[in-house]
């Protein structure tokens, strides 16, 4: 491989990964994204190969994550430098785990036959990814969100997860980079056999799935649309809740409703010290006859929650659940992040909130449900805790208004698409700007309301059937296959012809 081959592929990878993803998400590429940098690192030697997967997957994730420069920057009023620097540390330090997949298939490559080769990238790429997002718990840009919208290559993930979703789309376009590399149709082999169980797969349980019978609700959602600056004011809490209470009067003057969802805290005051607020989201179900459920802080055994409350007509407020995965710097202090916590000072302003531990089951709605709040849908053992709790619909109450209008409402929506399959389970999202929507358990989104836009919309959701494979046993099973692929692979001899060329 001639030396300068790395670095012109660089930029094409970087430029590959950020048209996959949010906002612009060129349909189709994110089945060949990782073809340059497949075509890069196959006969680079590891060091370079570490440096070269590192420095790529760093630079696209910083561009397709800058929202949180946004929030820092917009919202928090972290000045400039310090932000930016945050988000770099950040960013490149998480990439790392990727630059040792990179290095790690580039050891491996010249004993890989041209036919295995593809597969074998696509496994090291994938636990680099389960380890990034299962073990450090950052999910996020994994390879297989950019075929989010793309219902039958989601299905696999009712059996292995969404990492399995990443491999099939890392084989198709690791099989292409190296096909090209080596010149040899041969390594499109294995991808091709990949591609037909995956995608075949999922095309049959398109065409086969239906709904177990069992309950049906008609759920609205309020997206108020708040400004972060109209919020956790003096006097916003008044304000916020009639705005919210006027879109769900309309509402169910319109349509008949069973369940009326609002966003992560839309009551943005502590609910459990302010009577007046109580009283009026009481007064609220009673009048429309519809359980509410929103989101509000709440102070309970001597901290302050991220709470969601279900009021209930005629009987107030009846069950909560509070979060339990909390926002690093945000709402708590993380102990290993201490050395960070000088540059995002303004961040760590106020109380930090007290984590939940309870897989709360909502058993006063009309279908038993869950209620994962914000990033907590980017979880998948999480989401199955509740499955297994006993919850048969999902509603996830977010608030992305943080992050402006850069992409992140759309990767955050993607999540919960990932986790309906998953699960087998229809989920409502209620965001306060937005993505607001409801999908159903085969992935496909059925309505939703557009980001920065004030709107209702209205939804029927069918409670969710018998738990999926993936429900029941998580990563493991699928991890343990790729690690015992690999171990496998790494005991053959050096394979002819495709030793690392010197330097």
């Amino acid at each position: 491989m001639r030396r300068g081959a790395g670095a012109a592929a660089a930029p094409l990878a970087v430029a590959a990964m950020v048209l996959a993803h949010p906002p612009l998400r060129v349909p189709g590429l994110g089945l060949v994204m990782i073809a340059p940098l497949a075509f890069a690192l196959d006969g680079m030697r590891a060091r370079r190969a570490f440096a070269l997967a590192w420095l790529t997957t760093g630079a696209a994730a910083l561009w397709l994550v800058r929202g949180l420069l946004h929030a820092l920057v917009e919202e928090y009023g972290v000045a400039p430098a310090p932000a930016s620097l945050f988000a770099a540390i950040v960013v490149f330090g998480l990439a790392l785990v990727q630059g040792a997949a990179g290095a790690a298939f580039a050891a491996m490559a010249p004993r890989l036959s041209v036919r295995a080769a593809p597969l074998a990238f696509a496994a090291i790429w994938t636990l680099g990814e389960w380890l990034r997002g299962a073990g450090l718990g950052v999910p996020w840009l994994l390879s297989g969100h950019a075929l989010a919208h793309w219902p039958a290559a989601l299905q696999v993930a009712e059996l292995f997860g969404q990492y399995a979703v990443s491999f099939g789309a890392l084989a198709v376009g690791a099989g292409l980079g190296i096909a090209l590399r080596r010149q040899s149709a041969q390594a499109l082999l294995g991808p091709a056999f990949v591609a037909m169980l995956w995608l075949g797969y999922g095309e049959v349980r398109l065409a086969t799935y239906a709904p177990a019978p069992g309950p049906v609700a008609r759920v609205g959602v309020v997206q108020a649309s708040v400004p972060q600056a109209e919020r956790f004011q003096a006097d916003s809490a008044l304000r916020n809740l009639a705005r919210h209470a006027d879109a769900t009067r309309a509402l169910a003057a319109r349509v008949p409703l069973d369940l009326v969802v609002w966003s992560e805290t839309a009551v943005d005051a502590d609910i459990g010290r302010s009577p007046y607020l109580r009283a009026r989201l009481e007064q609220l179900a009673t009048e429309i006859g519809v359980p509410i459920l929103t989101g509000a802080p709440r102070s309970s055994d001597g901290g302050l929650r991220n709470a969601v409350v279900l009021f209930a007509p005629g009987r107030g407020l009846v069950e909560s659940y509070d979060k339990q995965r909390l926002v690093p710097f945000s709402e708590y202090s993380p102990v290993l992040g201490n050395w960070l916590a000088s540059l995002v000072a303004p961040v760590m302003r106020g109380a930090p909130y007290v984590p939940g531990s309870v897989a709360t089951v909502f058993r006063a709605a009309p279908i038993a449900l869950a209620a994962p709040v914000c990033f907590e849908i980017t979880d998948p053992e999480l989401v199955r805790r509740f499955r297994a709790a006993g919850a048969r619909l999902f509603v996830n109450l977010s608030n992305d208004a943080w992050f402006g209008p850069v992409g992140y409402p759309e990767l955050h929506f993607e999540h919960a698409i990932l986790r309906a399959v998953e699960t087998r389970s229809p989920v409502v999202r209620g965001a306060n700007t937005g993505i607001s929507g409801v999908i159903d358990a085969s992935g496909r989104v059925r309505e939703s309301i557009p980001v920065f836009t004030e709107g209702t919309l209205q939804a029927k959701v069918a409670a969710a059937g018998p738990a999926p494979l993936y429900a029941r046993t998580g990563d493991a099973p699928f991890v343990t296959a790729l690690l015992l692929a690999l171990a496998a692979a790494a005991r053959r001899p050096l394979a002819r012809g495709h030793a690392p060329s010197p330097r």
